[in-house]
């Protein structure tokens, strides 16, 4: 059955020698995998399809849905949103492809969650447009996205009462980490120090990786810490 919805892209694996596997984040379906052919092929015409696909994209599909199916496949893609800077300013690609990763493995069930959908939207079309003061971007969006992985946490209490071994943090680090979360992305947030900053990354990550055994290795980790200092 052909359906309508949009979906934000969450990479791609080969699949035979012209064909991809693309995970997808829709809006109507939540999680699902789209089997794409013929996009590895030289022609023009393939590799712009397959430009479609990349990390982070906003798409508007029409898709066959079959419920219960671990492939389904793509009838039409368009591009929803078009991005100014995020796939060519190397720091925000940086973080694009870090936050990617972040998302292919928290987000496993195929379940339909419009809230984190619009969440996810709003999200990195805000990052696409700020034009400075966004090297905390991944820090604020990975504190954000805990409300939306059915932990029950809400605010930065509950996830001090839930792993409090995990955020060795004074009194100022924890005011920053509240700051953080609480902060719309466009706000002016004071800056901290490198140092700071990768031991806030490090505390946040150590709690993703308690509760979600994939996250204990991020491949895209090192190149965000280089890109960074």
């Amino acid at each position: 059955m052909l359906e309508k919805t949009a979906g934000i892209v969450l990479g791609y694996t080969p699949y035979g020698e012209s064909s991809i596997i693309c995970k997808i984040f829709t809006e109507k379906f939540g999680n699902k995998s789209y089997l794409i052919k013929g996009v590895k092929q030289k022609s023009k015409a393939a590799q712009k399809k397959l430009a479609l696909y990349q990390p982070l994209y906003i798409l508007d599909l029409v898709v066959y849905n079959r419920p219960n199916k671990g492939l389904n496949y793509i009838s039409d893609a368009q591009i929803l949103y078009a991005y100014a800077e995020l796939p060519f300013e190397i720091r925000k690609t940086t973080i694009s492809l870090f936050l990617t990763e972040v998302l292919r493995k928290c987000l496993q069930e195929e379940e339909r969650q419009p809230d984190l959908y619009h969440f996810l939207v709003q999200s990195f079309t805000t990052l696409d447009q700020l034009p400075t003061q966004y090297e905390n971007f991944h820090l604020q969006f990975l504190l954000k996205l805990i409300t939306f992985l059915g932990f029950g946490i809400e605010k930065v209490q509950d996830l001090l009462e839930m792993a409090p071994n995990h955020f060795p943090l004074d009194e100022e680090g924890l005011l920053y980490m509240e700051l953080l979360w609480r902060s719309p992305y466009q706000e002016a947030i004071p800056p901290i120090s490198l140092r700071q900053r990768r031991i806030l990354l490090d505390s946040i990550l150590r709690f993703y990786k308690s509760q979600i055994e994939e996250m204990h290795f991020l491949r895209s980790l090192p190149v965000l810490k280089s890109v960074f200092e």
